[in-house]
C-alpha cells in the first residue's frame, strides 16, 4: 500500500489527541508511526485485526500481541498501534475536506481553551500571533492535544 503522508501523518495526530492521557500510548503511537512511514513495519488488514510484520517477525495485533513486550505487561506496545494507525488510516472520512477538518479543529480548541486565559495573548507569548487561523495545520494539532 503507498500511503498519503498528509493523510497518514493527519491520522497520526488525531490518535496522538485521543490518547494525550497516556505517555505509554503516545510513545506507541510514536514508534509506530515512524515504524510504517519507513518501511520497517508493514500492517496487513485482516477480518479481525492486523498482522503487523517487522524484520524481529509477524505479530497478530488484534486487541492483544505475541511480542516480547505485550507478554512483559507493556500493553501498549508499537505493533497494536500500528494496527490501529493502519485502521484509522483507512477508515478515515474521505468526505471531510481539509478546510472543513480545519475549521473543527479551531473549534475545538476555542471550546476548550481555559476561561480564565487570553487565547489571543497565550498565542502571541508562543507563536507570535494572535489567531488561530495563522497556525499551521500541525500546529493546530499540537495545540489541541496539549489541551485535550
Amino acid at each position: 500500500m503507498i500511503l498519503d503522508t498528509n493523510r497518514f501523518n493527519a491520522t497520526v495526530e488525531v490518535a496522538k489527541a485521543k490518547a494525550a492521557d497516556s505517555p505509554a500510548w503516545l510513545r506507541a503511537i510514536e514508534r509506530a508511526a515512524e515504524g510504517i512511514l519507513s518501511g520497517e513495519l508493514i500492517v496487513t488488514t485482516l477480518a479481525h485485526g492486523a498482522l503487523v510484520t517487522s524484520s524481529n517477525g509477524s505479530y497478530m495485533a488484534n486487541g492483544s500481541c505475541q511480542c516480547k513486550a505485550f507478554r512483559r505487561g507493556h500493553k501498549e506496545c508499537r505493533h497494536r498501534a500500528a494496527a490501529r494507525l493502519i485502521e484509522l488510516y483507512e477508515t478515515a472520512d474521505l468526505a471531510v475536506s481539509p478546510a472543513d477538518e480545519r475549521a473543527d479543529i479551531i473549534a475545538d480548541i476555542k471550546a476548550r481553551w481555559p476561561r480564565d486565559l487570553n487565547l489571543a495573548d497565550e498565542l502571541m507569548a508562543r507563536f507570535r500571533v494572535n489567531s488561530l487561523n495563522f497556525l499551521a495545520d500541525d500546529m493546530l494539532a499540537g495545540v489541541l492535544a496539549a489541551i485535550a
